[in-house]
């Protein structure tokens, strides 16, 4: 293990160093960071994607169930994801120090942070089909589809934040690889086990939306089991002895861990109620609109996670810096990781305006006179959906800048502002109020995402230059 005396140096930095030699040093070694990250999103993404394909084969009713019981199974696992976020911020700067025993110590903690977390998701997720049946908004053949998909894909909560703690541990120490690897062999076990259990085959009962629950819930635990191995048989992985003592409760590193993530949990929880919300609003107008949602949706998040990877090497390469005292270095890899998630995100938004119809589908068959008012009101909402890409790059970047500040609070209110103030409270006027119906509500998610970009961005200039003119110190 490093010694906690001497710093790790990162042959990519060079404190104080503004030359052009350095700056592409930090392209490569974020894109080194990114690519691996980003190709496991991307596969994780595959396994939703085959969740929303293999429903919609099923009927326009199936896919609007599946994609609001997997937006919402989602959400119990994003939030508490984004608490843990708090493992990958300590970490890189207790690295950056050299601080190996430190190391050690937040990853442990996250693992016991994580249990604490994934009991009440589990409780909670259970109440929510009875409030949806409650609120009247959807068929009773609706509700239960979705509620059987929360019930089945309840077990995947634990396993998915256990994986998560170890996934930021192995980022940290530069290992991202393996975490790639290990998603990319799930996603064939995912279409097998949709096709067996939405489908039925081999003798397994068809399932229908149910399956999707079933399918990720197995394989989650999969994927932790590999990584568990792996940690425990990677030399250096290994000597950290993240599995040893945890029981052992270091009350100072779990304060901490919550002082950071939660403000994380909550900039999640905002975005993704604002998606969510947004998803139950559209069903009031009708499944075509809300199947049109769903597959746009679906496709703006598989290109978010190009952007998303990035974001998590910002925290990586910023909190590096910081751990070793190196502010410039920290603002450098700042303004590089939100400049590589915006060149990303131009090239998405053209994407979506040159072939709307061709990437429908792959949701839909978009010939069958059936789905024509499905697919009608998904070219409508194409070219909204690149408008706020490009925002959404820029938000989601700066927000992995700060983090690497351990800057989450306030970020955490700016996010609320944008989001539901701005976005949701525009959305909703412009649906209901004066009539654009879905691509109303589409209209005040890309203002959400102007606003909070905008309010982001702004925080990250001045908390860059305030570490760089020594104004503001890590906290404690």
């Amino acid at each position: 293990m490093a010694s906690a005396a001497q710093p790790n140096r990162d042959p990519a930095d060079r404190r104080g160093s503004w030359r052009r030699g350095t700056w592409i040093q930090e392209v490569l070694a974020t894109m080194g960071l990114a690519a691996p990250i980003a190709a496991g999103l991307l596969a994780e993404m595959g396994m939703s994607v085959a969740d929303y394909v293999m429903a919609g084969r099923l009927g326009a009713s199936d896919l609007a169930a599946a994609g609001l019981g997997v937006q919402m199974l989602f959400a119990f696992h994003l939030l508490p994801m984004g608490a843990i976020g708090s493992v990958s911020a300590l970490g890189a700067q207790a690295h950056g120090a050299g601080n190996a025993a430190m190391v050690s110590r937040v990853v442990r903690q996250g693992l016991r942070f994580a249990t604490c977390l994934a009991v009440p998701a589990c409780l909670i997720i259970l109440a929510v089909a009875p409030l949806l049946r409650l609120s009247g908004h959807y068929e009773d053949e609706i509700v239960d589809w979705i509620g059987a998909l929360l019930l089945f894909g309840m077990p995947s909560i634990p396993a998915v934040l256990w994986f998560t703690v170890l996934r930021n541990y192995v980022t940290v120490l530069g290992r991202p690889v393996i975490v790639t690897s290990i998603i990319l062999c799930a996603l064939p076990l995912t279409l097998i086990g949709n096709y067996v259990t939405m489908y039925g085959a081999f003798g397994f009962p068809a399932m229908g939306v149910a399956g999707i629950g079933l399918t990720m819930s197995v394989v989650q635990w999969l994927q932790l089991a590999c990584l568990v191995v792996y940690i425990n048989r990677n030399g250096v992985l290994r000597a950290y002895h993240v599995f040893s003592d945890l029981l052992h409760n270091d009350n100072a590193i779990f304060i901490d861990l919550w002082r950071v993530g939660w403000p994380i949990a909550a900039g999640y929880a905002f975005e993704a109620g604002l998606f969510v919300a947004s998803t139950i609003l559209m069903g009031e107008f009708g499944v075509a609109t809300l199947a049109a949602h769903n597959a746009v949706i679906n496709l703006t998040s598989i290109s978010f996670m190009i952007p998303y990877s990035i974001s998590q090497a910002a925290t990586v390469r910023v909190g590096y810096a910081i751990g070793r005292g190196a502010a410039r270095d920290a603002r450098r890899s700042g303004y590089i990781a939100i400049c590589l998630s915006m060149i990303w995100m131009l090239f998405a938004a053209m994407t979506l305006s040159f072939a709307p119809q061709t990437l429908l589908s792959f949701y839909m068959d978009v010939n069958d006179p059936a789905n024509a008012a499905a697919v009608a009101m998904g070219l409508m909402l194409m070219p909204i959906a690149a408008l706020f890409q490009l925002v959404d790059g820029l938000q989601v970047a700066t927000i992995g800048s700060l983090r690497g500040l351990k800057d989450t609070k306030i970020p955490m209110i700016l996010c609320g502002c944008g989001y539901w103030a701005a976005g949701l409270g525009s959305g909703y006027l412009l649906a209901f109020n004066f009539g654009f119906a879905g691509p109303g509500l589409w209209w005040g998610l890309a203002i959400g995402l102007v606003v909070s970009a905008a309010l982001l961005f702004l925080r990250w200039k001045q908390m860059a230059h305030r570490y760089v003119a020594g104004i503001a110190t890590v906290p404690a």
